[in-house]
């Protein structure tokens, strides 16, 4: 019967949402099992029979699109956020910068486009797959096993998009107006983008089964935080990883948990997240295959990739100080 109740409550909420016209004023996650209590698979089951019932009732394909991108979250062990933000979204378009992650171009060509309202049904299926395609390049959760791949594909999608002819706009009657000239500003000079961030770390590392910064690891990000506010053309590629113990699928989860704690913190220090992309490795990808505690420590990190504009990847240190071995 509580099944029942928690999901009839999700419909009528979304319905309400729906009849009032009006974006979101409240978020319809209350639901949702904390990550914590999802011990049981009648639990589970319950929750993702609520996604499956707001997906159904979900006033546009690209709501319900964004609904299953709440669900695919949730099955991978998100923590509650970034299914509150993707249901959040479901029935509003918004700039949430945690969810334009990568590619700000192609988020900008997707506002130019009324997914309800476009001209044609290929312009709003290729609108809904492309901002699907776009969610997953930027979430290291939703975007396993390669954010990267998704990148790609919202790229492709993007340029069907922009290949759909739109029709013809009638010709506004022409207005006499004064002519203005405003001289452009004079330009800027950029900052010298350097072939070898000196002094900047190339990676943060971790504690056994943790996600969370060490004190040592936040004093590493800083100097990484100064050097990226006096080169604004650098953009940063934040890589997670994980050592060789655990399932795939624990460690995949994890390493997309240091990757979001790093990000969480540059941030929250004035960078940009435009500037940042994040990349989930579970452990896929180890530094070395010794099973020392040393070696385990080493393989527990979160590499800080540096590039150019144009791709060119700028060189970093490589540093240690806040290697976390496990105590025996």
């Amino acid at each position: 019967m509580s099944n029942a109740r928690s999901i009839w409550s999700a419909i009528i909420s979304v319905t309400l949402w729906q009849l009032s016209g009006e974006t979101l004023g409240a978020q319809p996650t209350a639901w949702v099992t904390p990550r914590a209590a999802r011990t049981t698979d009648a639990v589970i089951a319950r929750d993702l029979a609520t996604f499956d019932s707001l997906a159904r009732v979900a006033p546009s394909p690209r709501s319900a699109a964004v609904i299953g991108l709440a669900r695919d979250a949730y099955e991978r062990n998100d923590a509650g956020p970034l299914s509150e933000r993707l249901l959040s979204l479901a029935l509003r378009r918004d700039n949430d910068p945690r969810l334009r992650a990568v590619r700000g171009e192609l988020w900008a060509l997707l506002d130019s486009v009324d997914t309800h309202n476009a001209q044609t049904d290929q312009q709003r299926e290729l609108a809904v797959a492309l901002e699907v395609a776009l969610l997953r390049a930027g979430s290291p959760v939703l975007g396993a096993p390669s954010c990267a791949a998704w990148e790609q594909e919202a790229l492709r999608i993007a340029t069907s998009l922009r290949a759909v002819p739109a029709p013809p706009i009638p010709p506004a009657a022409p207005v006499a107006a004064p002519v203005t000239i405003i001289a452009p500003p004079a330009p800027v000079p950029a900052l010298a983008v350097p072939r070898e961030m000196r002094g900047v770390p190339s990676r943060v590392h971790f504690a056994l089964d943790k996600h969370a910064l060490a004190p040592a690891s936040r004093r590493v990000l800083d100097a990484l935080i100064d050097s990226l506010a006096n080169y604004g053309d650098v953009q940063v590629t934040l890589e997670g990883h994980t050592d060789v113990r655990g399932s795939v699928a624990y460690n995949q989860a994890l390493s997309a948990r240091r990757v979001e704690a790093v990000r969480q913190y540059v941030e929250s220090k004035g960078i940009a997240a435009s500037r940042i992309r994040l990349v989930a490795r579970g452990k896929s990808q180890l530094e070395n295959d010794r099973s020392g505690v040393v070696d385990h420590a080493r393989n527990r990190r979160v590499l800080l990739r540096y590039f150019t504009p144009d791709g060119r990847e700028i060189a970093a240190v490589q540093q240690l100080d806040d290697l976390q071995p496990e105590r025996r």
